[in-house]
């Protein structure tokens, strides 16, 4: 069984498709947020899911309450870590694309 016919292209990551908007921009060239953090994961230029898959791998073994600054420039992430986030109970903090600021498992945080 194939997934494409002989006359269509293998199925590829929208995201992946994507061209930046300013091919000069870099990580450099944007603000970082004035946020508290205790921790940076920064995704690169990983694409279609890749960012969180090592994102979880990253924070597993983290501590409930630890804020992680997390990078992305994927075009996906402001929809992807949403809802990641709310599927593992993590609390996205604060947005301002490609900086995200998560709180890991705020609920768990013993008082």
């Amino acid at each position: 069984m194939s997934l494409t016919s002989k006359d269509e292209k293998p199925f590829t990551c929208p995201t992946a498709l994507e061209e930046p908007n300013d091919l000069e921009t870099s990580k450099a060239d944007i603000e970082l947020p004035d946020w508290d953090f205790d921790d940076e994961f920064d995704g690169g230029d990983e694409t279609c899911g890749r960012v969180i898959v090592n994102l979880h791998l990253y924070i597993r073994d983290q501590e409930p309450g630890l804020r992680i600054l997390v990078i992305s420039r994927d075009p996906g992430a402001p929809v992807e870590l949403p809802a990641w986030c709310r599927m593992t109970k993590n609390d996205l903090t604060e947005t301002k694309h490609p900086y995200y600021l998560i709180t890991l498992k705020p609920h768990l945080v013993r008082r």
